[in-house]
């Protein structure tokens, strides 16, 4: 199964709607995570697709929490921590050396999460490489996403799982016991495309 546990709809900052995310990414084969910023409202509109998530901004930038329900976390990194495992759900920075992109940096090393997001499609290989370098280091679970926040940008990094049954419960079992293999595609010309036109019309 291939699943990307790092993807955005217009309920942050995405463009699209999540029944579009979904149904795109269904096409391509790949089961999403919806982790929109700072709030889990897109979650009910494809509540039985997808994985539920949140890209939380913490107080030193973003950190991906992933649970079987839709997940209402706090902000602060060491509560976020104790909320993940009182509650069986998967904490992974997400792009954390991205500097440009409120990466955590080296706070990865100053608190207990389950995984790093070791290839970001957006981020700049030196990231991502020092990511790796860092889950392999802490032997952390490495995982590689997209970060959609177009419907074409779906596809550029997945994670492929051994099962073939959409199960909540599973794939977060799966993912911590490191059953898990990264894929880094890298973006297409039109996603990059497509990307720039979402970044100028936000800006508009």
């Amino acid at each position: 199964m291939k699943v990307d546990f790092h993807v955005h709809s217009n309920f942050s900052d995405g463009k699209e709607d999540p029944k579009t995310m979904v149904s795109y990414a269904k096409k391509k084969g790949i089961f999403i995570a919806l982790t929109d910023h700072d709030t889990s409202k897109g979650i009910e509109r494809v509540k039985e697709e997808v994985i539920p998530g949140q890209e939380v901004t913490t107080e030193f930038g973003h950190v991906v929490i992933l649970c079987e329900f839709p997940p209402s976390p706090p902000r602060k990194i060491a509560e976020l921590v104790d909320y993940s495992k009182e509650n069986s759900c998967f904490l992974f920075p997400s792009h954390p050396f991205d500097i440009f992109r409120k990466g955590i940096g080296d706070r990865v090393f100053s608190y207990k999460f389950d995984g790093i997001e070791v290839f970001n499609s957006k981020a700049p290989k030196k990231a991502n490489i020092k990511a790796l370098t860092v889950a392999k280091s802490l032997g952390l679970v490495g995982l590689a996403n997209s970060d959609s926040h177009v419907k074409e940008a779906i596809g550029s990094a997945y994670n492929d799982i051994e099962t073939h049954e959409f199960s909540l419960e599973i794939i977060l079992e799966e993912l911590r016991k490191g059953r898990v293999k990264p894929v880094a595609v890298g973006l297409t010309a039109i996603a990059k495309l497509k990307i720039v036109e979402w970044y100028i019309r936000r800006k508009i």
